[in-house]
């Protein structure tokens, strides 16, 4: 069993244009690294690119496994070409139907986006058949290639399907979806390895604000639509932010205080936090000082943020935070996650989220785990529901897995550096499930798995954290 949880091994990024812009200017560049920190930092580079090359096989393998399950009449549509076909600059340009639903999409390892639309016909719904198929186009934003699309559904088990393009520059992409309300979202693989985030909406309104987004060199996030109803939350926010990186006993960690130092300064400067605590390479001592002092601070009409980012460990079955000061064995200096759950219920605020960037959550944190997270837009009324009702939650980069440390640009976590551009984007309000959607969404090709549960025992009673932008 893997004990240090935050490895410096392998800098996973991602996307090769990432690394080829930054990383290898980076290796590149004359410093005053001794020679064996230069040599380990090409070999972490050459590991990273087999890992690379190993992800894009693992993609490519995907896309041919989705493909045999096309029907011969959509492949006989994605493959017919047409010298009359017209490219279209945006989702904006897409003539109005009322019956058509529209495809965003952009990868997460380049610039690409895709965006166009399929005719849905509700009538091949009513014909008793199975099967049915809708057609369509779409373009990538390289100003000329055009792609048929086509989608298989079965409509008779639970609307699941299909969906299938061929590009003119000879690009095919897949995806297996599974429809709510003419909507779906998820993840798609194209021919050449290249994954993709996609939305397909059926309001053409929500269409163009999601494409203007990806026009602005945002990524693809499924936030909430402005609303004219006021998310208005009456408490005060508090967070406690914990960072360990540089440790006594353990190897040192890079990410952890570079993690809350951003984080704070979000908190700080964008939204309604009254409070922001940040720990930076704290004791036992120090972390239950801070959440006493936590306590003493809040009422039971405030909202608390605690975030950990460090090593953690487990023996007996039980898990651990691992303060800067505590033996690479178990001794006093190693917090229990059951101590940590007890510590915040005897904070009296409405609404509590943990969030945790190590591995091992613990069973002391697992209450509730059905926690209803659509791939839908979080609405207004529905957040400021979430906000009259009790919250006790927690979010963990990974639940019994490994967590790698510094994974974005040899300073962020990839669980740290998703929350990060989030906040960012987030222009008006967004919910802890809506984050959590998305970073479990931006963790779908890595070994370690988010985890988000509501506690009973912190009074969860199906509220949710929301982050409200000042005004």
């Amino acid at each position: 069993m893997l004990k240090n949880c935050k490895k410096l091994s392998i800098l996973i990024l991602s996307s090769i244009f990432l690394f080829s812009s930054v990383e290898a200017n980076w290796i590149t560049k004359k410093s005053n690294k001794s020679k064996e920190i230069i040599k380990e930092e090409k070999k972490q580079k050459s590991e990273w690119i087999k890992l690379k090359k190993k992800e894009i096989k693992a993609n490519q393998k995907e896309f041919k496994e989705n493909k045999k399950n096309i029907s011969d009449e959509t492949k006989t549509w994605i493959t017919k070409k047409s010298k009359k076909d017209t490219y279209i600059q945006s989702i904006e340009e897409i003539p109005y139907n009322k019956d058509r639903i529209y495809l965003i999409a952009n990868s997460l390892s380049t610039g690409k986006v895709i965006y166009g639309y399929l005719n849905w016909n509700d009538d091949k719904f009513k014909t008793g058949l199975d099967m049915a198929n809708i057609k369509g186009k779409s373009y990538i934003n390289d100003g000329k290639t055009i792609c048929n699309i086509g989608i298989d559904i079965n409509f008779r088990n639970k609307m699941i399907g299909t969906l299938n393009g061929d590009c003119t520059n000879k690009t095919q992409y897949n995806a297996v979806l599974e429809f709510a309300e003419k909507q779906s979202a998820g993840l798609m693989v194209s021919s050449t390895g290249e994954r993709f985030v996609f939305d397909l909406v059926s309001v053409k309104n929500d269409a163009i604000k999601k494409f203007a987004s990806l026009k602005n060199n945002d990524t693809l996030i499924n936030q909430p639509i402005r609303s004219k109803l006021n998310v208005s939350p009456k408490g005060n926010y508090y967070a406690l932010l914990i960072g360990n990186s540089d440790y006594k006993k353990w190897s040192s960690l890079s990410s952890p205080i570079n993690d809350v130092k951003e984080i704070g300064k979000i908190l700080k400067t964008k939204y309604n936090f009254k409070s922001v605590t940040t720990l930076e390479n704290a004791n036992r001592a120090e972390i239950f000082q801070s959440l006493k002092k936590l306590k003493s601070s809040v009422t039971d009409e405030d909202y608390v943020l605690i975030y950990y980012g460090g090593h953690g460990d487990q023996e007996t079955q039980r898990a651990y935070w691992i303060p800067v000061d505590a033996g690479k064995e178990w001794d006093e200096n190693w917090i229990d996650t059951i101590t940590i759950t007890t510590a915040v219920q005897r904070i009296k605020a409405k609404h509590i989220l943990v969030m945790i960037d190590s591995c091992y959550l613990g069973t002391s944190f697992k209450g509730k785990q059905n926690i209803n997270v659509s791939e839908a837009d979080i609405s207004a009324k529905e957040a400021i529901k979430s906000l009259n009702n009790r919250a006790g939650l927690v979010m963990a980069s990974g639940g019994a897995t490994p967590v790698v440390d510094a994974n974005i640009d040899n300073k962020h976590s990839l669980f740290a550096y998703k929350f990060i551009d989030i906040l960012k984007k987030n222009s008006d309000f967004i919910t802890s499930q809506n984050i959590y959607s998305q970073i479990k969404k931006y963790h779908a090709n890595e070994r370690q798995t988010p985890q988000f549960y509501g506690v009973a025992n912190w009074g969860h009673l199906e509220g949710d954290f929301v982050f409200k932008v000042k005004k």
